[in-house]
């Protein structure tokens, strides 16, 4: 995807790509305002009946279209035509931030082997893009669409400097945050009680037990990561300022994501138990989790 927008901005120019992405960003944030609109229990009865059905067997859509999705949609265009309108870097920060959530919230790592696997391969794929070639710099500063968090540099230039940090620097250390803190909760849990009261029909008795011990479980390598991406960004933004270049900022981070852990499961004496970690193993399986 980085190679593909980096090819159309050399051919066919910024111009076109960025009304292009604004359209497909606006399509995708539409099922994030209709997941928050959906805890509005008054809003629940628009997604239903269904007004339009779209089905093509070839490529595998099978879309249905209520009310609620269509309201959606206008809604996220509105906010689209608001930052086009505007411009303002404060509202790009906003929907950025709001991606970064929903992406997060959508997708897991489900073990620290996939986890640690990913942010490695992700350390030499971002110091490759970013010193290696002018990709990721030229991608970033020609797209003009929420993709990443803005930050002035100096308040009296016009046009106004901005440094900047891609959404890619946020959600992946993100997923691997996201799942210290699962694992921080599944390991102080009693599951064998929660499985007993499911059992016997009082699922909203292992609800209430499932939320007392997740608010009361420590959590170490949660807050430990959070430490490790603070340092990290924190070195980033340093180094950035003394070389005045751009950053490749997985170079820090997962480093920095990484060693916490480590050190944790070193000091914890849980090295074994961290890597033989499975949320599917242990929940019962992707079917039973979702259930």
């Amino acid at each position: 995807m980085l190679l593909f927008l980096y090819g159309l901005i050399k051919y066919f120019g910024k111009e076109v790509v960025n009304p292009l992405l604004l359209g497909y960003m606006g399509l995708g944030a539409s099922t994030g305002i209709k997941g928050l609109l959906l805890q509005v229990p008054a809003l629940g009865s628009l997604d239903e009946p269904k007004i339009a059905k779209l089905k093509v067997e070839k490529i595998g859509l099978d879309l249905e279209v209520s009310r609620l999705d269509l309201v959606s949609l206008v809604l996220s265009y509105i906010g689209v035509g608001v930052y086009l309108y505007t411009k303002n870097w404060l509202f790009n920060n906003l929907l950025a931030i709001l991606f970064c959530v929903h992406g997060i919230q959508f997708m897991f790592l489900g073990n620290f082997t996939t986890g640690f696997i990913l942010l490695s391969l992700l350390f030499f794929y971002d110091i490759f893009f970013v010193f290696g070639t002018d990709v990721m710099l030229t991608v970033a500063k020609s797209i003009d669409a929420p993709i990443k968090l803005l930050f002035p540099k100096n308040w009296n230039t016009v046009p106004r400097e901005f440094s900047l940090l891609g959404l890619g620097d946020i959600v992946i250390p993100g997923l691997f945050i996201s799942l210290c803190l699962r694992y921080d909760v599944i390991k102080s849990m009693n599951l064998e009680e929660i499985g007993k009261l499911i059992q016997r029909d009082r699922g909203d008795d292992a609800v209430d037990i499932f939320a007392k011990q997740a608010s009361s479980a420590p959590k170490t390598y949660f807050y430990g990561s959070i430490i490790g991406y603070l340092i990290a960004i924190i070195m980033t933004v340093i180094v950035m300022l003394v070389f005045d270049k751009g950053q490749p900022a997985l170079l820090y981070l997962v480093p920095g994501c990484l060693m916490s852990v480590i050190i944790n499961a070193f000091r914890l004496g849980e090295i074994k138990e961290l890597w033989a970690f499975s949320e599917e193993k242990i929940l019962g399986g992707k079917e039973e989790k979702k259930d």
